[in-house]
């Protein structure tokens, strides 16, 4: 989402939040950008805990509606924990988030850990200058070039393509 003068940066969340999300990195995330929303969407499975001003949880939604919000945001979000749960995700909302043209703020856990460098990815942990990786993040603004580029070689027939099954 382009931002107007008026409008404050929009860092979001679309899935489940169970126990492998690192409420706590969110937390610190969302104190060292106060200045910049951050919205939770899905339905929470734990208890969260005391969160900023700047942090909503919302409800879940319908998968098209759940579409519609992303466009929303200036940036993705993927805070999960890294432990033996998460070692071996490669979480779908990457694609997504990167699909709409989003660049995407994820800890650094999974399939995520291997995308260090990759265009529109920022990993952060704790010990990162976040407002400064948060600025980053949303100065990256993908050309419909590389959104169209990054959808077809993420396709269901460019991977199985590459895996040789077909061919």
């Amino acid at each position: 989402a382009v931002l107007r003068d008026d409008q404050r940066p929009i860092i979001g969340y679309v899935g489940t939040i169970g126990a492998w999300f690192d409420w706590e990195l969110v937390i610190a995330l969302a104190k060292s950008n106060l200045k910049i929303d951050f919205r939770l969407i899905g339905p929470v499975y734990v208890r969260p805990p005391a969160l900023p001003h700047n942090v909503r949880l919302e409800r879940a939604l319908p998968h098209t509606e759940a579409l519609r919000a992303m466009t929303q945001f200036n940036a993705g979000l993927i805070p999960f924990v890294e432990n033996s749960l998460t070692a071996c995700v490669d979480p779908i909302k990457y694609y997504e988030y990167r699909a709409l043209g989003l660049p995407v703020l994820s800890s650094a856990f999974g399939e995520m850990a291997r995308r260090r460098g990759h265009d529109g990815v920022y990993l952060i942990d704790r010990n990162a200058n976040m407002t400064e990786l948060v600025s980053e993040a949303l100065a990256n603004c993908a050309t419909a070039e590389s959104t169209a580029h990054f959808r077809l070689n993420n396709s269901w027939e460019s991977r199985f393509d590459q895996a040789g099954i077909f061919g």
